[in-house]
């Protein structure tokens, strides 16, 4: 096989003498040859592009790298696959306050360094560059910067003289002659900023195609990283606000508990000197006498209550919360109970129906603190019901479940507010303006007893309406078999 030789014009010449019939062949296959050599070095440059796409890809998926380690490695993987002098990588600062912070940069081997690379990196990482400025808003997209010429080294001085020592180096220590200055943006937001310095005065085509394509990724990847640090930023904030909140919670908690165990004992005191009175240990007493005791009494048990619920919080938060059953009369209970109210139920006109029922099957509770949900039950309703209103107390008994409620016709909970109103400390808007020096600890120990006890709560309400509230236990759970 001959071969017809496509690199020299002289050979060339000498063929066309010998063969001219030939020419049109030769012009077709010089054609080709010349196709060839573009497709390849589009293949080339394409192959390049994917591999530095790829890297970055795989730079991006690793989470741990900050701004400043994203934007050095980003730098590091394109410089490792061209021929460019430096790349550079700004991008918006933590803080967001709109400027712009080198966050890494690279720099090729090949380059002559007559300065230390050291003392170039302080002067970049101490430049800030304001987003505003008419460097960046001023161009569409990117930006040329042609190093060998003074006039546009001013030219960007005037806008922003803080680069122009930068630009001087790299042109006289680092013999780089042009600067492309290419945007990054992520969701049509600016991002950062990508500086490419060449060789050569100006990119060629091929080079601004590129530089293009790769600041896409890099501009996802500060946005990410960004969003990601500012999001660790504001879960660390939200940690210390929450650590010092538990803080606060445990602080309030000890005072709580020692409060409640000076005021326990002198309360009990109190209480058992005013039972005396009553049944006339002390001498006769007068009916009106008797009347005060009995109300003095019915407070002082609400504050033995109240100071009861104010140990059981405390009691929770150490796990030192202890159920201790025995068996316990409940009908008997509850009497007991609403005989207390029977005085302030009369002077505020309400009046309670309760039913004691028949044949009540003994049960295995925590007396103590049943008597802490009954009464809370019986005194909300009592307190939040109206002059002229009426109280309804129901315990029942089937083969399945022991039911008690306590329905009034009262001012009601607000619909919006019925999800939080067994929490600790909360209470009700209309409840605040009916009764201010309320604690908001009530309805949640309640729902912790019954809760502890194996039953659980019921409650409905309509605001204007009245309210139920009450408990359940399975009976298999609670009855005692004789």
């Amino acid at each position: 096989m001959a071969y017809i030789s496509l690199d020299t014009k002289s050979s060339l010449e000498e063929d066309s003498k010998v063969i001219p019939h030939h020419q049109p062949l030769r012009s077709d296959l010089k054609r080709i040859a010349e196709m060839m050599y573009t497709q390849n070095l589009s293949l080339v440059q394409a192959n390049r592009t994917l591999q530095i796409l790829r890297t970055i890809d795989l730079i991006i998926l690793e989470s741990s790298r900050n701004l400043q380690q994203l934007g050095t490695d980003i730098s590091k993987a394109i410089i490792e696959s061209s021929s460019y002098g430096m790349v550079a990588v700004m991008s918006l600062n933590e803080s967001r306050d709109r400027l712009l912070n080198f966050q890494g940069w690279a720099l090729n081997q090949g380059v002559e360094q007559k300065k230390p690379v050291a003392e170039v990196l302080k002067m970049l990482f101490s430049l800030r560059l304001p987003v505003n400025s008419r460097l960046i808003v001023g161009h569409k997209r990117n930006l040329i910067i042609d190093l060998t010429k003074r006039d546009d080294i001013s030219e960007v001085g005037k806008v922003q003289p803080n680069l122009v020592p930068f630009f001087e180096i790299l042109a006289n220590d680092y013999d780089l002659r042009s600067l492309y200055f290419t945007k990054l943006e992520a969701k049509d937001n600016l991002t950062g900023l990508m500086i490419v310095g060449l060789v050569d005065s100006m990119p060629h085509l091929d080079d601004i195609a590129l530089i293009e394509r790769l600041g896409e990724p890099t501009g996802i990847a500060l946005y990410n990283r960004l969003l990601f640090e500012e999001n660790q930023a504001v879960l660390q904030k939200l940690k210390q606000t929450n650590d010092r909140l538990k803080e606060i919670d445990e602080a309030k908690d000890e005072f709580i508990s020692m409060a409640s165990h000076q005021l326990r004992t002198p309360l009990t005191s109190m209480k058992g000197y005013v039972s005396m009175v009553l049944d006339g240990d002390a001498g006769a007493i007068t009916k009106s006498q008797q009347t005060l005791l009995r109300q003095a009494y019915n407070s002082s048990q609400r504050m033995v209550y109240l100071i009861a619920d104010l140990l059981n919080v405390s009691r929770l938060k150490t796990g030192k919360f202890i159920i201790n059953n025995k068996e316990i009369n409940l009908p008997q209970l509850i009497e007991s109970e609403l005989s207390q109210l029977t005085e302030s139920a009369a002077a505020r006109g309400v009046r309670f129906y309760y039913q004691k029922p028949d044949n009540f099957p003994p049960l295995s509770l925590d007396e103590m603190k049943i008597r802490q949900v009954v009464m809370n039950y019986l005194d909300n309703a009592l307190y939040y019901t109206p002059k002229g209103g009426r109280v309804y107390v129901e315990l029942k008994c089937d083969n399945d479940k022991i039911d008690f409620v306590v329905t009034d016709t009262g001012l009601g909970v607000p619909k919006a507010e019925q999800h939080k109103l067994f929490t600790k400390f909360f209470r009700a808007q209309n409840a605040k303006q009916m009764r201010p020096d309320g604690t908001g600890l009530g309805l949640y120990m309640t729902r912790k007893i019954i809760i502890a006890q194996g039953g659980t709560i019921l409650f409905s309400s309509v605001e204007g309406q009245g309210s139920s509230f009450g408990f359940r236990f399975p009976r298999s759970a609670v009855e005692i078999k004789r």
